[in-house]
Formats: structure tokens, sequence, C-alpha cells
């Protein structure tokens, strides 16, 4: 599996235009929701991945907090009891136990597929945002796509903006397919699908 690992992430990576490290990190996570499913508790699980050989290790975490602070027993230990298992541990840092590797079902898969395409639309949505703001253009050009309330969507590129009704020129009548110059006046980067 570890050479498909590192071929599944080179072309991920490629097609999406996307750092290998966010692919690996996706990975990463969709194994551990995978993994997570084994326990009947809320478990804290880390997975590593070697980016050289594409071998993976999984580990259940648990953070160390004060003695009288713990509140998920599931995911926190008290110091008194990691000290018993390693005498250097300080307060927020981590214990963790090896685990053996989980066969994956064909749910835990699908689960984990969703995991990982949602990580790399976030990741790819972000860069086409960065690309856009590198060009310091505020006077933005694009085509209406679609009017929702009296606001028009309009799509410049690979990037959508929100053109308001309050903004618009009064008794100005706009219809979609009408090319549009406007000022982008904010960028709110936690809008699905309009930036």
């Amino acid at each position: 599996m570890s050479r498909e690992v590192l071929l599944l992430v080179d072309a991920l990576a490629r097609e999406k235009n996307v750092e290998k490290d966010i692919v690996f990190a996706a990975l990463e996570s969709a194994l551990a929701s995978a993994t997570k499913k084994r326990f009947h508790e809320d478990a804290d699980v880390r997975i590593s991945i070697d980016r050289e050989t594409g071998d993976y290790q999984s580990f259940r975490r648990w953070q160390v907090v004060a003695d009288d602070a713990v509140e998920e027993p599931a995911r926190q230990i008290s110091l008194s009891e990691a000290l018993q298992s390693d005498v250097e541990i300080q307060l927020e840092e981590f214990i963790e136990v090896p685990l053996e590797p989980v066969e994956v079902g064909r749910i835990g898969a699908q689960a984990a597929k969703q995991v990982i395409y949602q990580k790399i639309r976030d990741a790819e949505r972000e860069q086409i945002l960065n690309d856009f703001l590198e060009r310091k253009e505020y006077m933005v050009s694009g085509t209406i796509k679609r009017m929702e309330r009296g606001n028009a969507i309009i799509e410049s590129g690979r990037v959508e903006a929100l053109l308001r009704v309050d903004q618009m020129i009064p008794k100005e009548n706009l219809r979609v397919g009408d090319r549009v110059r406007a000022y982008l006046s904010k960028v709110d980067r936690t809008a699905r699908g309009r930036n």
C-alpha cells in the first residue's frame, strides 16, 4: 500500500495544484477518522505517514492535564497517572500508545474519501483566493452568473464575488450573462462559494 499512497498523493497534489503536505495531512486526518470508528468513546487518534516510504503508524493520544481537571477520560489523563509511565512528561503534552493498523472497510473508506476531498477542496479554494489577492487588483470585472434575492453573483476567473443589491447603481437593470466591473471592498474567507 505504501507505494500507492505516494503515487496518490503526488497525483492529487498535481491535479488540484496544492502542496503535497496538504494532501498528506488530509490523508492522515481521513485515516484517523477511520481508526476512531474502532473505539466506542471519542478517542483522540493521530496518524503519521512517512513522506519517503508511504508507510503509516497509528497512535491513540491522551492530553496530560492537572489531576483535578480531567473532564474527558477518553482524551485526557491526569498528571499523576502520566508520570507513572513517563517521568519527564509535562502538562499539556500528549501520551501516545501505538495502535495496530486498522483495516478500513467500505464505509470507512467512503468516509475517508469525503474527508480527503473536503480538505483538498478547502486548500484549493485558499490557493485560488491567494493567487487572486496577490494580483492586488481591486477593480474586478466578470460576468453575472446568477441573481439571488436581488444580489448578483459575479464570476471573475475561478473566483466568485457577491455584488449586494444595496451596492448597485440605483435603477440599474442587471441580468444573468451581463459583464460588470466592480470595486472589491472585502474578502470573506469563511463564505462558501463567494469570495
